[in-house]
C-alpha cells in the first residue's frame, strides 16, 4: 500500500477549509449527498456496516484525495467517513466543475481505486498475522504515525481500528499484538503502538 498526495488544488473548493477533530463523523450512511469534498490535511477512512455488524474500513481518504463521489450521481452517502487525526476538507461544487477540475477529481478517483484494490488484496492474502504487520506500516506513514526520539516509528491506534482495517475482530487482533509484542515486532501501549523491529515487520509482511 503506497501512501501519497499528487492531486493539484481544485479551483471550486473553498479554500478556507473546514476543520474536523480526531473522531468526527463527516456524514453517515444514507446522508443526502450535496457536495464533493477534497482532504486539506489529516486523515479520514470510509467504513461500512458488514451484515454481521461490525464496521469495516474500506478506504482511507489522504491529503489531496477528492472524495463524496455520490454527489456526482445524486445517490445517497453509501460510507460513513470518520476523521482518524485533526483534519481539514474543503467542499467542491460539483455544478462549478471546469475542465481541468473534471479532470483531476477523475485523476483522484481513479488513483483511490487503485489504492482501494490493492489494499483488498492486502487485507484478504497471508495469515492475519501478516496483514496487522501490513497495516501497521501503512498507517505509520500516514497521520496517525510519528517517530520517537530514538528513531522508531510509531502508530496511534487502538485494537479496533486495525480489526476493522484488516478484516478479523478485536479479540483475534489483541491476541496476535499481544503475540508479536512477546516476539518483539511490537511494543503496545494505550492507543499507540510502536514499531520495535520495524525490518523484521517489514519482512513478515512481505514488503
Amino acid at each position: 500500500m503506497t501512501l501519497h498526495v499528487s492531486v493539484p488544488p481544485l479551483g471550486t473548493a473553498d479554500h478556507q477549509g473546514r476543520p474536523l477533530r480526531r473522531g468526527d463523523t463527516l456524514y453517515y450512511t444514507g446522508d443526502p449527498s450535496t457536495s464533493l469534498y477534497r482532504l486539506e490535511q489529516g486523515l479520514l477512512r470510509a467504513v461500512r456496516l458488514t451484515p454481521q455488524g461490525r464496521n469495516l474500513t474500506v478506504r482511507h481518504i489522504l491529503p489531496g484525495d477528492v472524495f463524496g463521489e455520490e454527489a456526482l450521481h445524486g445517490l445517497t452517502r453509501s460510507h460513513q467517513v470518520i476523521a482518524l487525526t485533526e483534519a481539514v476538507i474543503s467542499p467542491i461544487h460539483t455544478q462549478r466543475l471546469n475542465g481541468d477540475d473534471l479532470w483531476n477529481v477523475t485523476r483522484s478517483l481513479s488513483e483511490q481505486l487503485q489504492r482501494v484494490m490493492n489494499d483488498g488484496v492486502h487485507i484478504q492474502d497471508g495469515e492475519l498475522r501478516e496483514r496487522i504487520a501490513r497495516y501497521l506500516l501503512n498507517l505509520s506513514s500516514s497521520s496517525l504515525g510519528g517517530r520517537h526520539t530514538d528513531g522508531r516509528r510509531f502508530v496511534r491506534a487502538t485494537h479496533e481500528l486495525i480489526a476493522e482495517g484488516t478484516g478479523a475482530t478485536r479479540e483475534s487482533v489483541s491476541k496476535l499484538i499481544g503475540e508479536m509484542r512477546d516476539d518483539g515486532l511490537l511494543a503496545p501501549a494505550y492507543r499507540c503502538i510502536t514499531l520495535q523491529n520495524e525490518l523484521a515487520l517489514r519482512e513478515l509482511a512481505g514488503v
